[in-house]
């Protein structure tokens, strides 16, 4: 019996040992799991939804054949226009480009090229609100763009090249938390908080966001499931964001 036993809990921590790495590996590389917290996305986010985030680009040369086909319309055209623009920016700080990504089955992280996409990405004030490491936020500029940030139309930014201006889309006043800072968060497969949020602290208040800080981009609400659906990409309905 003892034999029997110890022969199924050999099996059973084999199993376990096979199935870790490579989910870990899927988790850190392609698609992971993500938990809003705060207010600073809705309508489209709320507090506690599940993302599917994606991580890279897989399998990049076939996306470079994509942009570089001929287009149908106008708009797709402009797609095409800006996603080339995009990776030009990316070649300078020594992301392949063209034929070069034939070699990579995988790019970490994934080519942000569309505005309105939404990100999740390690917050550059993070060492000051340990518990706030991961944001999400939706793209308003782009690399290499100048951008018009929301409530202040005399200020204008340029965004770097290697980064992303990002805003959350939530202009609404709420609440702070205990301590009195104000909550804008992701937390990466963790539980809620019972605090209330005030609106976004995003590039208006720390600038552009690195794209080296960018964990992936948010594709699907996965949880709960009366909110189960793709995660659109919305522009903002004046133009905000213009190439330099």
């Amino acid at each position: 019996m003892n034999t029997s036993a110890s022969s199924s809990l050999r099996r059973c921590l084999t199993s376990i040992a096979l199935i870790i790495p490579p989910a870990k590996f899927v988790s850190d590389t392609f698609y992971s799991l993500y938990r809003v917290q705060g207010s600073s996305m809705e309508p489209a986010l709320q507090d506690g939804d599940i993302l599917l985030v994606r991580k890279s680009d897989i399998l990049p040369h076939l996306d470079w054949k994509r942009w570089t086909s001929s287009s149908t319309s106008y708009e797709e055209e402009e797609a095409h226009q800006t996603a080339i623009r995009v990776i030009a920016h990316d070649a300078q700080s020594g992301r392949p480009i063209g034929e070069n990504n034939v070699g990579y089955t995988y790019l970490h992280p994934p080519t942000i090229h569309q505005l309105g996409a939404v990100v999740v990405y390690r917050a550059p004030d993070a060492e000051k609100y340990p518990s706030s490491e991961y944001r999400v936020k939706r793209v308003v500029g782009l690399g290499g763009q100048i951008v018009r940030p929301r409530e202040n139309w005399h200020r204008i930014e340029r965004v770097p090249s290697y980064a992303l201006w990002v805003e959350g889309d939530n202009n609404g006043e709420g609440g702070k938390d205990d301590d009195g800072k104000e909550q804008d968060t992701i937390s990466k497969r963790s539980s809620t908080t019972n605090n209330k949020y005030c609106k976004s602290i995003d590039s208006r208040t720390y600038g552009p966001v690195c794209k080296n800080l960018v964990e992936g981009i948010a594709e699907r609400i996965i949880w709960p499931p009366s909110r189960w659906g793709v995660v659109s990409n919305i522009s903002p309905s004046v133009p905000r964001s213009w190439w330099a």
